[in-house]
């Protein structure tokens, strides 16, 4: 993995939250993810990438407790990613993405996946 972190921080520091999801589910990620992945999140920073604005969130639908599962997020990242390793940080597996939406995005880059091995939740009462 060779990651430009400054391009990758330049971008995410100019997405403005207009461009993100809106859906209640994709905000409440955004709102706690910082806090409630922690380790996560500071993997992410090292290389530039900000874990309040993935591209792409995949949840389930709320269980009766009100607990959200998320079972993936993804990340743009400017660089090159030259092989199929996966890297593992807490209950995290991190790999490339295949598939991804469209970026949009002409540079160099490639999406990561962030994949829970356990438990991924949130929950939506607050």
């Amino acid at each position: 993995m060779k990651i430009d972190i400054v391009k990758t921080k330049e971008y995410y520091n100019s997405l403005s939250s207009g461009l993100l999801c809106d859906c209640d589910y994709c905000k409440l990620y955004y709102a706690k993810s910082r806090k409630e992945f922690c380790e996560l999140a500071l993997w992410l920073d090292k290389y530039g990438v900000d874990i309040e604005k993935p591209l792409e969130v995949i949840s389930l639908e709320p269980d009766e407790s009100g607990m959200l599962d998320y079972i993936g997020v993804q990340y743009i990242v400017f660089g090159t990613f030259s092989n199929d390793n996966s890297y593992y940080v807490g209950d995290f597996n991190i790999k490339i993405a295949d598939p991804h939406p469209n970026t949009g995005i002409s540079d160099e880059h490639f999406v990561l996946e962030v994949i829970p091995m356990n438990s991924m939740k949130l929950s939506i009462k607050g």
